[in-house]
């Protein structure tokens, strides 16, 4: 089997793939970039007592992280428990993904897992949007050429911006609202969360397809992919596990390198 990691600033999501790679079980666990290896080990034992996993069973480990500040204890933690040197998943190791010089070196990971994994499944050439800490958009031809992207905050972030900010706005829940016309404060901050984000998302997507030159399909994933998807006309695909799918893809791309 293969453990893969996905280390995002506010979740790790955590995939155990079978021999043939096929996704077997899957965990999401909140980002702590303070924890040891060690720490690590006993929350990852326990989801795998639960399944009658053991870490020897384990082939390989691959790992995405964009917490530079975890890097350290995640290699410990591939060495220590799983007796394995992990591959770590940068814009420098064989991904076929096409970025023009200068910016070869400069593909975060998490866009790398995202592109990888929309070629795996067939969804190119696409506007491939993660809802994260960051909401990013990265557009790819059906040659895997990197045509650019776009980052902005993401909707927590901007949520959170609110209550920190601005000393007597209360901490709000991201939800659907019914009307624009909010009636206190509580209200109008959902309905200036609710259509600010799904009209970023609208109007980003109308831009970039602008500035393309052929049809794109919209790609999404990350927390809220079935939200906006729920209530914008511009989405194609929603795929929860494109990550995870871009992951083991580099793997047996690297495995053997």
């Amino acid at each position: 089997m293969i453990f893969a990691l996905d280390v995002g600033n506010t979740n790790i999501v955590l995939g155990v793939f079978s021999s043939e790679y096929r996704l077997l079980h899957s965990w999401r666990i909140a980002t702590d970039n303070t924890k040891t290896e060690d720490e690590l080990y006993v929350i990852i034992r326990n989801f795998f007592v639960d399944k009658n996993i053991k870490f020897e069973d384990f082939n390989g480990v691959v790992i995405s992280s964009v917490v530079p500040r975890m890097m350290f204890a995640l290699k410990l933690l591939s060495k220590k428990y799983f007796k394995k040197d992990p591959i770590i998943v940068t814009a420098g190791i064989n991904t076929g993904i096409k970025v023009p010089a200068p910016y070869s070196s400069k593909l975060g990971s998490d866009r790398v897992v995202d592109i990888v994994g929309a070629k795996v499944s067939n969804y190119l050439p696409a506007i491939v949007v993660d809802f994260g800490t960051a909401t990013t958009f990265d557009c790819v031809d059906s040659d895997m050429n990197y045509r650019g992207g776009i980052i902005c905050p993401g909707m927590n972030v901007s949520a959170e911006a609110l209550y920190t900010k601005a000393a007597k706005l209360p901490r709000v829940e991201f939800a659907a609202v019914d009307t624009s016309l909010g009636m206190d404060t509580t209200s109008q901050m959902q309905a200036g969360l609710f259509y600010g984000f799904l009209g970023q998302f609208e109007n980003i997507i109308k831009h970039l397809k602008k500035d393309l030159d052929e049809e794109y399909r919209v790609v999404l994933t990350g927390g809220l992919s079935k939200f906006i998807a729920r209530y914008s006309s511009l989405v194609d695909i929603v795929d929860e596990d494109l990550t995870l799918k871009g992951i083991i893809e580099l793997y047996k791309l690297n495995k053997d390198v």
